[in-house]
């Protein structure tokens, strides 16, 4: 029974102690604290809008590469169709079945 009481204790005692703050920390004006927050939130907020820029940016590059796929070189609207050219197997077997054309 004198173990499970002196197990119990330790069992109760957090697994993690915070960890002790230096005395320069504690006595930091709030000021200094406040100041430092809003700095930061300039910065946060001066790559927010940069970040922004770049990715309206990019939108408009990608939504002009998918035009130029849509319109370049893939129709062949107003473009003669190329005469297929006939293999050697093909004109042998063109002239030994007797459909050759004068």
């Amino acid at each position: 029974m004198e173990e499970d009481k002196k197990a119990q204790p330790e069992a109760e005692k957090p697994a993690i102690e915070p960890a002790k703050e230096p005395e320069e920390q504690i006595n930091e004006p709030v000021e200094d604290i406040v100041e430092q927050a809003r700095k930061t939130a300039i910065e946060l907020k001066k790559g927010l809008e940069e970040r922004k820029k770049l990715l309206e940016r990019e939108e408009k590059l990608i939504a002009k590469q998918e035009a130029l796929r849509a319109l370049g070189g893939g129709s062949q609207a107003g473009q003669k169709p190329e005469p297929k050219v006939e293999t050697a197997k093909e004109y042998a077997d063109r002239v030994l079945s007797g459909k050759v054309k004068n």
